[in-house]
């Protein structure tokens, strides 16, 4: 059930192969592993839009600040899938009766992140999820209703800077929560387990290299494995590339991006993401984070 949570929501680590668990900082890390937003110093603003299969669009937005009168870093984050409107057809009507219907998911989460030494931080999120089918009630024929279904999902993740080097070791679990009943059939939500490592191999002044590696554990599917890598020139443009192993579909990924500082407003980030999606194609993903 409610599968969308599955999908990589940020441009940078899907262009690095979603190998984020470790890796992870600032704003994406609301998705790929909370524990990444103890970088977040200033009142910060992510969105981002993705394309997906059979004109169905994914969309992520995410603000965050350290409040102040606690210790840590406080964001909200909106996750949304959407698609276009269809006729409700029927053997006898196959043209459509007069009435549509409008698939979609949304989940709404709440985050804090806590740098508790100078090596180890953790970080928590907790998502009210909602998942519709679509709302045929409006047919009035008896037991034909609402299909949706809703519930609650948590995320937990650590980081680890192990002070060899630039090693740091992320530990993740996502989705976490009870299952959810479509009409008679339970089915369990989309947990995973992730554990991953990441280190600048290359480091000289105004460049940066870094490589990383996550391996995602479900209970649904067979081992993968992801891998990335970003080059960044002066923390301003930034090269990145990944491969996922052991998909279906999906495999090499590639993306980019730009920071600027916009004089009297603070800093602006635009990132962007391809994956190959095999049979069905490429995936486009956009983002923009500004930072106040």
């Amino acid at each position: 059930g409610c599968q969308f949570l599955e999908i990589g929501a940020g441009p940078r680590g899907v262009a690095m192969g979603e190998a984020m668990v470790s890796a992870t900082e600032g704003m994406e890390s609301v998705y790929w592993n909370p524990a990444g937003l103890r970088t977040v110093t200033r009142p910060s603003l992510f969105v981002a839009y993705g394309t997906w299969p059979a004109d169905i669009s994914h969309q992520f937005a995410a603000y965050a600040m350290q409040p102040g009168f606690i210790q840590g870093v406080v964001a909200i984050s909106v996750t949304s899938l959407q698609m276009d409107e269809m006729p409700i057809r029927t053997a006898d009507v196959p043209g459509g009766v007069g009435v549509e219907f409008k698939p979609g998911d949304i989940a709404v989460g709440f985050s804090y992140a806590r740098e508790f030494t100078d090596k180890f931080a953790a970080g928590g999120t907790l998502k009210w999820v909602h998942s519709e089918l679509a709302d045929l009630s409006v047919l009035g024929v008896e037991g034909l209703e609402d299909y949706s279904v809703e519930g609650f999902v948590g995320d937990f993740g650590t980081l680890y800077n192990t002070g060899f080097r630039s090693l740091r070791i992320g530990l993740m679990i996502q989705n976490m929560g009870p299952e959810v009943t479509y009409r008679e059939e339970p089915v369990p939500m989309p947990a995973t387990f992730k554990f991953g490592i990441s280190m600048n191999v290359m480091e000289t002044p105004g460049e940066v290299g870094t490589a990383a590696f996550d391996v995602p554990f479900t209970s649904a599917t067979s081992e993968k494995i992801n891998i990335g890598a970003e080059y960044a020139l002066n923390d301003m443009y930034f090269l990145r590339g990944g491969y996922k192993i052991g998909y279906d579909e999906e495999s090499f990924t590639a993306g980019g991006g730009a920071r600027l500082m916009v004089g009297g407003f603070g800093t602006v980030a635009l990132d962007y993401s391809y994956s190959d999606f095999g049979y069905f194609g490429g995936i486009h993903r956009a983002g923009l984070t500004f930072v106040f």
